[in-house]
């Protein structure tokens, strides 16, 4: 049986805890969980019997094998580095912080030097497969679309406090995916994900906000001088955080099932 820590006991977080409990226990073993307020580990930890620590220090303390990020990209920086050059293997659903290419560089080195994985979630997608193929036969063109709710976007660096309008749909941004990271941050972890899965010859980003729309949808493009794909996924957002989709959750879920399990899906 593998252990697992828990960073970041928010929406998702608590998603992933309740429903691994029921799912993965034959395999795995939740053990610890941290987050930046210790009452809402607290309240997590005794809803499924684990135990809330107060620093990542503690965390490790409890020799977990797998830690499951989910407190954001502040905390993944915080943290990821230190978790992998303990051994531990990583599933980093705060994919967006890996962007920065000097943060994803150490974290491979860590990895590396440890013996440790970096686990990367499909999230809020599907596919990463299918773009690595895409990516592997070579000249990969990405193109990503995220249309959201006004709510969900509200709020974001790019927007300097305005906020969009309710009564119609507007192109919010077009660019790059460095660009849609720093100008969203908790909304284009997807746009990252995809980036990182095929390490594209060109890839363009493209955010809307609908007021009339009740999900999150991704629609990504992908081709080269051989095939080409339209993968197009939409999703509720989770009722307390509408800037997350719960299907992240999920993910992670069916990742762990899949590293058990004898036969694996790729």
């Amino acid at each position: 049986m593998r252990t697992i820590a828990v960073i970041g006991c928010g929406a998702l977080g608590t998603i992933f805890c309740q429903n691994a409990v029921k799912l993965l226990s034959k395999d795995y073993q939740i053990t610890s969980l941290l987050a930046n307020h210790f009452e809402h580990a607290q309240t997590l930890a005794q809803s499924i019997g684990v135990t809330a620590v107060h620093s990542a220090e503690e965390l490790l303390a409890t020799n977990p094998d797998i830690v499951v990020e989910f407190a954001g990209r502040d905390a993944l920086k915080q943290y990821g580095e230190k978790i992998l050059s303990q051994g531990c293997d990583l599933v980093a659903v705060s994919a967006g912080a890996l962007a920065d290419e000097s943060f994803k560089e150490q974290l491979i080195e860590a990895a590396r030097l440890a013996g440790s994985r970096l686990y990367i979630p499909n999230g809020a997608i599907g596919g990463l497969d299918l773009m690595q193929t895409f990516a592997l036969m070579g000249n990969a063109q990405l193109s990503i679309g995220n249309t959201k709710a006004p709510k969900s976007l509200n709020g974001a660096p790019y927007l300097k406090g305005q906020n969009l309008p309710e009564d119609q749909k507007v192109t919010v941004f077009t660019g790059s995916v460095k660009d849609a990271i720093e100008g969203f941050p908790k909304n284009v972890n997807v746009a990252v994900v995809a980036t990182l899965a095929t390490n594209p010859d060109q890839v363009q980003v493209t955010i809307q906000s609908d007021p009339t729309t009740e999900v999150n949808t991704h629609h990504l493009q992908i081709k080269n001088d051989l095939m080409s794909a339209e993968i197009t996924i939409s999703s509720k957002p989770d009722s307390r955080n509408p800037k997350s989709s719960t299907s992240t959750a999920w993910s992670v879920i069916a990742l762990l099932k899949n590293l058990a399990s004898p036969i694996r899906f790729y």
